[in-house]
């Protein structure tokens, strides 16, 4: 089965993507990322497409439709691709390409995420988390609870045994954190992040343990430098990759380790990641481990409609939700319960749903 994906260089879009081809045995696959003209063709190419996806489409109008919208660059590469099976995308702005490119090339076309406005009913598959389940069914729907990404239990347990070589670790009790920031939805001020620092570090003391943190590229600035001035100094906290790149780390610190959130996984037994990122929540409820999703600061009432998924996936894998007043008690609770959470396998999921689908 050879597989092309077009990539629109956002990484978790890129994750949700790579994740499911990895799942499927003997694949064969090409990453080709896009570019645009400008923001107003990839708009128009959207639209279009909205209006005009359900139709056959001579050769030439599909090339005409690609060198208007996409750059000079990313035309000249897709326009040479060919003998694919299956066009994989996740993202709103390349799912016009992606139909295109089916119809050029006659292959299946396969989608991650309800793309806007293009919609899921031209292509021959679309894989949508819960919160973008339509109402009534149809027969191209694979449905999985959270987006699919690249983490597994089995790589995780991997790299924890390579890690703990190669860091030294002790046999401690680690809390893994993983900090997301500010949307249209959320922030996290420096009282919050003050409150959480002052939680893991008490009980990191009460547990003997050990601390692993990471901010995302929306962490407000000024809760990086609160975090690296209280936790670089800090011998308790063994990780700190703050996303900015901002500060220098001190020689106590560990050296800087590749795939950083998929090492905190590996080497912690609990993970805290924050409400705000539903791809970060998905990631670690994929890892095996136990989860706390954490409530941070909120800009209004009004809350997106993937948040409804979090009971699906709390039930899912026995993660807990709190807000950081009962963190303590919670963490405490969790720490000694010796039961094994179990991880969701959205990726195997969609993966399985291909092969079932096409056959090849």
């Amino acid at each position: 089965m050879k597989i092309l994906i077009i990539s629109d260089g956002r990484p978790g879009h890129y994750n949700q993507s790579l994740g499911i081809v990895s799942h499927i045995k003997n694949a064969e696959f090409y990453i080709l990322e896009v570019t645009f003209r400008s923001k107003q063709r990839d708009n128009i190419l959207r639209v279009l497409m909205r209006l005009l996806g359900w139709m056959p489409m001579p050769e030439g109008f599909i090339v005409r439709l690609l060198n208007m919208a996409l750059s000079q660059k990313s035309a000249g590469e897709i326009l040479i691709c060919e003998n694919y099976d299956i066009v994989l995308s996740t993202g709103s702005s390349v799912a016009p390409i992606n139909l295109l490119m089916g119809k050029l090339i006659n292959a299946y076309t396969v989608v991650c995420t309800r793309p806007s406005p293009l919609g899921i009913a031209h292509f021959d598959l679309a894989i949508l988390p819960q919160h973008h389940w339509p109402r009534i069914n149809r027969k191209n729907i694979c449905k999985t609870l959270g987006v699919p990404n690249l983490i597994t239990p089995e790589d995780i347990e991997q790299r924890k045994k390579r890690l703990q070589s190669e860091l030294n670790l002790p046999d401690k009790l680690r809390l893994g954190v993983l900090l997301g920031g500010e949307d249209r939805y959320f922030t996290i001020t420096q009282s919050t992040t003050g409150k959480l620092l002052d939680t893991l570090l008490k009980v990191c003391d009460e547990i003997d343990g050990q601390l692993a943190l990471t901010t995302s590229r929306r962490t407000p600035p000024v809760v990086e430098e609160l975090l690296h001035s209280r936790l670089d100094v800090d011998n308790r906290c063994i990780i700190l990759e703050l996303a900015s790149g901002t500060y220098l780390r001190s020689q106590g610190k560990s050296a800087r380790i590749p795939d950083t959130v998929e090492s905190i996984f590996a080497i912690s037994d609990i993970v805290i990641v924050t409400e705000d990122s539903f791809s970060m929540v998905c990631e670690a409820a994929s890892s095996g481990r136990k989860i706390i999703i954490l409530n941070i600061d909120r800009k209004s009432k009004r809350l997106p409609r993937r948040h409804h998924t979090y009971n699906s996936i709390m039930q899912s894998v026995q993660a807990v939700r709190c807000n950081i007043d009962n963190l303590e008690k919670v963490l405490l609770k969790i720490a000694n319960e010796d039961a094994k959470f179990k991880a969701l396998r959205d990726a195997k999921k969609a993966a399985d749903a291909i092969v079932r689908a096409f056959q090849i």
